[in-house]
């Protein structure tokens, strides 16, 4: 007789947090050039921020052991990137015009092997970000 597969239930994520060199600048690239409104996390051991994707929260953090010069890598074990779902092509193009104009490295709107229409680009402690059209 097989054993019976047991299943963590949930509804889905509940939030992220993501450990960064200086807050102040990850707040201004999350809130001024991706427009996410942001908020001050008061109380926390280390200076951060947070903001709302769907219904799920991003918690961006300083880190708690710095290592100096580090920076984010997705060949290390961990996270590989974060990827926000886009409404529609147009939005794709607008942010694409916005963070070429900001001087983000980024190709601008790419074609995924898929047929998914996407931007890759990267926050200031280099991790990789993805906004996606379904």
């Amino acid at each position: 007789m097989r054993k019976a597969r047991t299943c963590v239930e949930t509804p889905g994520l509940h939030h992220i947090v993501l450990t960064v060199s200086d807050p102040a600048r990850s707040r201004a690239f999350y809130q001024e050039l991706l427009g996410f409104e942001t908020h001050a996390m008061d109380g926390t051991p280390v200076p951060g921020f947070s903001f709302t994707v769907g219904g799920m929260d991003v918690y961006v953090l300083a880190s708690y052991r710095p290592i100096k010069g580090d920076r984010f890598s997705e060949f290390r074990v961990g996270l590989d990137h974060l990827s926000f779902r886009a409404p529609n092509e147009a939005a794709l193009r607008v942010l694409a015009e916005k963070l070429l104009a900001a001087g983000v490295d980024t190709k601008g709107v790419e074609r995924f092997p898929t047929g998914n229409l996407y931007i890759a680009f990267r926050d200031p402690d280099n991790v990789q970000l993805e906004y996606w059209l379904p």
